[in-house]
């Protein structure tokens, strides 16, 4: 069974600019996104598969886009790059992760025009 990792944060960069270094972060570190939710201009979510060997390089490349990850988010993936057995990660089995951002800002929401359905 594949472990799962679930990591929350913020950021006060800009939505499209952190969306596209949040990505290359999970790519660089030989990821892979499997899906993306986006929530308005509140938050997007994405789902990823990514090897255990590589969640070091995971946890330096978010770090280093600036992403503020909450402190519970920082220990668990933490641990994980350490190789702690006690999260019953597999390196057979990778882990599915799922990162959710949080956007902070003073924009107003996001909309967008929905077509009518004929009909």
């Amino acid at each position: 069974m594949t472990a799962r990792l679930f990591i929350q944060a913020v950021t006060r960069r800009p939505r499209i600019e952190m969306t596209a270094l949040a990505e290359r972060a999970v790519t660089d570190s030989g990821g892979w996104i499997l899906d993306h939710h986006l929530f308005s201009n509140i938050a997007i979510s994405l789902t990823f598969e990514i090897a255990t060997a590589s969640l070091a390089r995971l946890l330096d490349g978010l770090c280093a886009t600036g992403l503020e990850l909450t402190s519970e988010s920082h220990r668990h993936l933490e641990a994980l790059a350490d190789g702690s057995r006690e999260t019953g990660a597999t390196d057979d089995g990778g882990i599915t992760g799922y990162l959710q951002i949080t956007f902070v800002h003073d924009e107003p929401d996001l909309r967008r025009d929905v077509p009518a359905i004929p009909g």
